[in-house]
């Protein structure tokens, strides 16, 4: 086996994440969380609780961390002949380790090694220090996912990139995941440090951290709450910019946003009981439903069986009631310091009827006992009631929105073309139903079964035309680029070789 198979093997499996090969996009997910553990284990190496005694375990796993990251480096250096990026480079590896991608993972792993070989001694926080470097791995895909974002929004209004930005668009492309996933960790992270600040042996050593990690949330969850707001109108179109940004604070998701930032700005104009401010603080865990699909199926399906759904409340509401009074009648004179109001009577008929059963609360008389073994019975069915109304709706609402999605690909292919426009909309519902692009192809392909051929005989003289504007836009924007770029560009693309050549056909 020579060696340009051998490295193309190599580019091919971990690194062409374009390639058809989905261990490339998997390794890329594993070394952000790699880079995210680290993060973690150096915070929690400031907790004496949790550090000492463990020094070993911590230690292993830096040193596994950059023997990972000093493998990459080095199978990224052997397999840059076969980056597209640096096809045509007369040293591609000369010029791969001179990138700032590739000097960055140099100073990731440099220092570790250089203490390791005794070229320099470097004291524990200077350590600590060098490892917060690894952060910067991350720009490996920030950067392409900038330049994509500015590609596809290129003529666009800043409004419309910041809703691109900040909501999930045809044209948002890999950077508005990013983003989503920046704000989903710092939201789990801020709820954390909450609890965290409860503990006198972690709050003590990492108190200016917590802080600094406040301040940070407040500001990151500001300027998204402000981004949101300015390009409010474009959720809207039907609205004018003043009215859509009137109602946008009023918005569920809008009023959980402004919550989480709110207890920061609150104590600044009024005293605030610290107990309330954290309590707020922990509500921020309430912004991780914008980025749950299932809540906004769950409210549909909620308003779809509300009429079943309340009946179901409502008798569970009046067998508690009953059965609560029933029990405060037979217990009340027996054990008057237990079942001294109806109240109390009313929390034990809860508990029994939700199979909880705490016992602090409990009745000796035959009857009462009789009383609460029947009604721990019917509890079971009762309460479940409300969950398995909620259970099937909620799968007849995924099987709605997936048959409405096969409808809308079949409008699409009926006359055997798709638009640019048609595939920007059923991209813009593949989007809202979250679907995945394998779920999205394989509905596509059995909208195009039922449909037969994707272009029949009546609609041969559309297809000439429609590829021959393709061709004509294909070649106006491989010419807008500069002739070496075009070529990169091509030869990095997932073709066949005869499209390739093609495609340079057009800038001849």
């Amino acid at each position: 086996m020579s060696s340009n198979v051998i490295r193309q093997w190599v580019h091919n499996t971990f690194f062409n994440v374009n390639g058809a090969k989905s261990l490339p996009r998997s390794l890329e997910k594993f070394i952000n969380w790699l880079i995210v553990a680290n993060l973690i284990a150096l915070l929690l190496e400031h907790i004496p609780t949790i550090h000492d005694g463990r020094e070993d375990t911590f230690r292993l796993f830096d040193v596994a961390s950059v023997m990972f990251f000093t493998v990459e480096y080095f199978l990224r250096l052997y397999a840059a002949p076969e980056n597209p990026a640096l096809a045509g480079k007369r040293t591609p590896r000369l010029s791969h380790g001179l990138s700032p991608f590739a000097i960055i993972d140099l100073l990731v792993i440099a220092p570790f090694w250089l203490h390791y070989a005794g070229l320099v001694e470097l004291d524990l926080r200077a350590l600590r220090g060098l490892r917060l470097l690894r952060l910067l791995k991350f720009l490996r895909d920030v950067i392409p996912a900038i330049k994509e974002f500015r590609v596809a929004n290129q003529g666009r209004t800043l409004r419309q990139k910041a809703h691109s930005l900040m909501f999930e668009t045809p044209t948002s492309g890999r950077l508005q995941s990013q983003l989503d996933m920046f704000f989903i960790f710092f939201i789990i992270l801020s709820v954390i440090s909450v609890f965290l600040e409860t503990v006198p042996e972690i709050a003590q050593p990492l108190h200016a951290e917590f802080h600094v990690l406040d301040l940070a949330a407040v500001g990151i969850f500001t300027i998204e709450y402000l981004l949101r707001f300015y390009a409010s109108p474009e959720m809207e179109r039907d609205k004018s910019t003043f009215m859509a940004r009137l109602s946008f604070p009023f918005k569920p998701t809008s009023m959980v946003d402004l919550v989480a930032i709110l207890p920061f700005y609150l104590q600044f104009l009024i005293t605030v009981d610290l107990r309330f401010i954290r309590i707020l603080r922990v509500l921020r865990v309430a912004k991780l439903t914008r980025y749950n699909t299932a809540m906004k199926t769950f409210s549909l399906v909620l308003q779809r069986e509300k009429r079943a759904f309340l009946a179901a409340l409502f008798v569970t509401f009046l067998i508690t009631i009953l059965a609560g009074a029933i029990v405060y009648e037979v217990e009340h004179a027996v054990q008057p310091d237990k079942f001294d109001t109806m109240f109390r009577a009313i929390y034990w008929a809860v508990i029994t009827l939700a199979s909880v059963g705490y016992g602090d609360i409990s009745p000796i008389t035959p009857l009462g006992q009789f009383f609460t073994m029947f009604l721990a019975i019917m509890g079971i069915g009762i309460v479940a009631l409300p969950a398995g109304i909620l259970g099937s709706a909620f799968t007849d609402q995924l099987h709605q929105d997936r048959d409405e999605m096969e409808k809308s690909i079949e409008a699409a292919l009926a006359d055997g073309i798709l638009t640019d426009e048609e595939l920007a909309a059923l991209e813009e519902e593949r989007l809202r139903l979250h679907l995945s692009e394998e779920q999205f192809q394989r509905l596509k392909n059995r909208g195009i079964a039922k449909r037969g051929q994707l272009a029949d005989a009546s609609s041969k003289e559309s297809l000439i035309r429609k590829t021959s504007e393709l061709i004509a836009e294909a070649e106006e924007k491989l010419g807008s680029l500069p002739l070496e770029e075009a070529l990169d560009h091509i030869r990095g693309m997932d073709i066949s070789d005869k499209q390739k050549a093609a495609l340079r056909s057009l800038l001849n």
